[in-house]
């Protein structure tokens, strides 16, 4: 898809200890096979080995298991991050859980929720306490934000304000690193996340011109966030769209009313997965680290799925229709 990526020297360290973690990946096949198990004691074998086999001591809480992964993926960054020459490769893995602990932080949480990312939890605390300092440009960038307005604003919309936050967050971090593979894999997930939230709105019968007053300033996503706020009937919204991601949405508007999201959202992650590939040519480099998290974030999200899918007794065919595109 892209032209060869050079490989960059300084990133040989950190290059090198994730070509022999991949060779740890989980196939389709795994998936499959934990998917057929009848009985949840007869998980706990195959999971042994996988990266999630540390986590899964004695006495562990099935419950628990989705946090479980979500932490093993957490450490697994930060792990990377310390040995990376720039921290943005794996920062933009620990965004989520970041802005995830900036809503607990804005209505005045003690605790944080999520694992701390570069938000910490002395930044987090002062934020709770009205000291506004330590936010993220991201934040103070959007178009609903204002000294003393900030807390006029939240109670009602703080999901779709912090939503554009991140998104803006994720393109400024693509931005920094002049990467064309990265580039375009954030560019899409930013573009499909749009779609996501402002589909969901329509679904809920919300008025999505609020989504566009507290979304933007996103960029060159301005003018399609504009222009589908302005177009209540999504089946409509392919032209506006565009490109990959328009013809993922138009394949998903066609599936059953109930599935067309969750379809898109699979579909989306599927071509991201593709993109993220991409980087496992490079010997050395950006790249390669961003890659190996993409990958590894999918693999958490695809155990989490199966494991919590059998605990739930949710039906085999549908967990295999779930089960997103594997790395390797």
């Amino acid at each position: 898809m892209f032209p060869k990526i050079p490989n960059i020297p300084k990133w040989g360290f950190v290059s090198g200890r994730i070509s022999a973690l991949e060779a740890n990946f989980l196939p389709r096949e795994f998936f499959m096979g934990i998917i057929a198990q009848e009985c949840i004691d007869d998980i706990i074998p195959h999971l042994q080995e996988t990266f999630l086999g540390d986590y899964l001591t004695p006495g562990t809480v099935w419950e628990d298991f989705s946090t479980l992964a979500d932490r093993c993926f957490h450490d697994m960054v930060i792990s990377i991050r310390n040995d990376c020459p720039s921290t943005i490769p794996a920062d933009i893995f620990l965004l989520q859980s970041d802005y995830l602990n900036l809503k607990n932080a804005f209505s005045g949480a003690a605790t944080f929720a999520f694992p701390m990312g570069t938000l910490g939890h002395e930044k987090l605390s002062a934020i709770a306490h009205g000291d506004f300092a330590d936010l993220p440009g991201s934040v103070t960038e959007a178009g609903g934000f204002g000294e003393g307005e900030i807390y006029e604003v939240f109670p009602g919309v703080i999901d779709i304000f912090l939503d554009g936050a991140y998104l803006r967050h994720l393109l400024s971090l693509a931005q920094e690193l002049e990467s064309e593979m990265i580039r375009t894999y954030i560019n899409d997930k930013v573009l499909a996340s749009i779609v996501i939230i402002l589909w969901r709105a329509v679904k809920q019968g919300i008025q999505t011109k609020r989504y566009e007053q507290y979304l933007l300033p996103l960029g060159d996503f301005t003018s399609v966030i504009t222009e589908l706020t302005g177009i209540q009937n999504p089946e409509t919204w392919q032209a506006a769209i565009g490109g990959v991601i328009g013809d993922l949405f138009a394949e998903s508007i066609e599936l059953e009313m109930d599935d067309q999201i969750s379809g898109f959202e699979l579909r989306a992650t599927n071509h991201l997965t593709r993109i993220a590939r991409d980087g496992k040519s490079q010997t050395a480099g950006p790249e390669r680290v961003f890659s190996f998290l993409s990958g590894f974030f999918v693999e958490m999200q695809n155990l989490k799925l199966v494991v919590t899918g059998r605990l739930n007794r949710i039906d085999q065919s549908l967990l295999k229709q779930r089960l997103k595109d594997c790395y390797v």
